[in-house]
């Protein structure tokens, strides 16, 4: 090993990831979009959880801990109900739609849709041309006053955590 074998498999990789974007983008098929996430989870165990109503949802989760890394040498259990405090993030999402929590976890994120289409473990992202969101419109065009334009507020979020994944049609968060 000369080193840097990382730093150019992350490269390899990320470029991998815009061509998948792009040949989706190309052909008019949906795509995930990573996204700047203003409040990072642990990739370990952020033990995320929903909170929902009519239009709104929360979602909880332990945050990143700055200057805490893994360096896969050794594995810290998690458990929910101990002393250690951690830091939490809440997210809001407004206006949702709809969402989904549950699989897939980080070992068969694969089998996602959007898997080959740009979507990444341990990251947000937002799909562009969302076939779910396509389906709800579809779905409320039998509504007597159906306007698809009340529909052009949403995106489609995801948020790939190690153990579950978030999906939402929401406004904004």
């Amino acid at each position: 090993l000369k080193g840097g074998e990382w730093e150019r498999f992350d490269d390899a990789q990320s470029r991998c990831l815009a061509l998948e974007r792009d040949l989706a983008r190309s052909i008019g098929e949906e795509c995930a979009v990573e996204i700047d996430w203003p409040a990072p989870w642990s990739t370990g165990a952020p033990l995320p959880f929903v909170i929902a109503s009519s239009s709104r949802a929360f979602l909880v989760y332990h945050q990143h801990e700055p200057g805490r890394s893994f360096d896969g040498s050794s594995v810290e259990v998690v458990d929910p109900r101990g002393p250690k405090a951690r830091p939490i993030a809440v997210a809001e999402f407004q206006g949702c739609l709809i969402h989904k929590f549950g699989a897939p976890n980080d070992e068969t994120i694969k089998g996602h849709r959007l898997s080959g289409r740009g979507l990444v473990a341990y990251a947000a992202h937002i799909v562009e041309r969302s076939r779910w969101l396509a389906e709800c419109i579809e779905i409320n065009r039998v509504h007597p006053q159906h306007r698809a334009e009340a529909f052009a507020s949403y995106k489609h979020y995801v948020l790939a955590f190690h153990d579950h994944t978030f999906e939402c049609l929401a406004e904004g968060f």
